[in-house]
């Protein structure tokens, strides 16, 4: 999935809203009350058997297709922190009536067979169902961008492949769908339909969370690193040698990885392996 966006000033934006449904048939999800508005699109590609492409039918997309559309302030900015880059203070558009104000998080994400898009807190979801990983209290398919009310003031969304993790304005974690090897950090193995709170041992908020098919990362405010889910002896966890807590192959409480020597600003995980960047800049690797 990917972001496309121009800027229509000093427009009314229930004008420009009328304008983008008579030149197509993309919804428009989320509308902005400012008149100084940046209109932004949401495009997919791909296979979309299971839904996961949104636009409302099992189809093959060769070239990038829109799926939605949102009117938003000039002072949107992505969902941070972003994967691979330092933290920093996000660049402003000027606007006399903002007063340097950054009013919308925006953020995508997509798992194996699914999908999600973030707008100002609210999480729209949708793809296959199995596993209940779109949350929504059962494990049917969805194939277009549909509102999840389980969930508000949402900052970020990393899509696994059968689970979904979010994080909360609170710096609190959710996770929900198969929990196959721990991967939702519950201390138990079976499916969560709807959104979780992940009780983890961690004494700050968390900042960023991580996921992949079955594990996940989260980081706190003070750079700590925790990991949960599968291990079958390749190190993906950073945990180091031995079994873990409680179940072979893998790690279902969440557990501090201790061997970084320095503080962890982003975290991403692979397939079978993880990588982390330390505030300092440095890149770190396992698994």
């Amino acid at each position: 999935m990917a972001f496309y966006y121009r800027t229509r000033r000093a427009l009314p934006t229930c004008l420009w809203r009328r304008h983008l449904s008579s030149s197509s048939k993309v919804p428009l999800l989320w509308e902005s009350k400012s008149t100084d508005s940046v209109t932004l699109q949401l495009y997919s590609w791909g296979r979309g058997a299971s839904g996961q492409l949104g636009g409302g039918i099992e189809e093959i997309r060769i070239y990038p297709s829109p799926v939605a559309s949102f009117s938003l302030s000039p002072t949107f900015r992505l969902s941070s922190p972003i994967p691979g880059r330092l933290p920093s203070a996000p660049p402003l558009l000027p606007s006399s009536s903002n007063d340097g104000k950054v009013d919308v998080d925006i953020g995508i994400s997509c798992g194996l067979f699914h999908s999600a898009l973030l707008v100002d807190g609210n999480l729209w979801i949708w793809g296959k169902g199995d596993g209940g990983r779109l949350g929504f209290g059962h494990e049917n398919p969805v194939f277009v961008p549909t509102l999840n009310t389980h969930l508000d003031s949402v900052r970020s969304v990393a899509l696994g492949g059968l689970h979904s993790v979010a994080l909360d304005s609170l710096g609190q974690v959710f996770t929900w769908g198969y929990g196959g090897f721990g991967a939702l950090g519950h201390r138990v193995y079976h499916r969560e339909l709807v959104p979780r709170l992940v009780q983890g041992s961690w004494d700050a908020e968390i900042c960023h969370v991580g996921t992949s098919g079955t594990h996940t990362a989260a980081i706190t405010k003070s750079g700590e690193l925790y990991t949960w889910g599968r291990d079958e002896g390749d190190g993906r966890l950073g945990l180091g040698p031995g079994r873990g807590p409680n179940e072979a192959g893998g790690f279902s409480i969440p557990s501090k990885v201790k061997s970084l020597p320095a503080s962890v600003a982003a975290v991403s995980c692979g397939g079978f392996f993880t990588m982390a960047l330390s505030e300092e800049g440095e890149l770190w690797n396992w698994g």
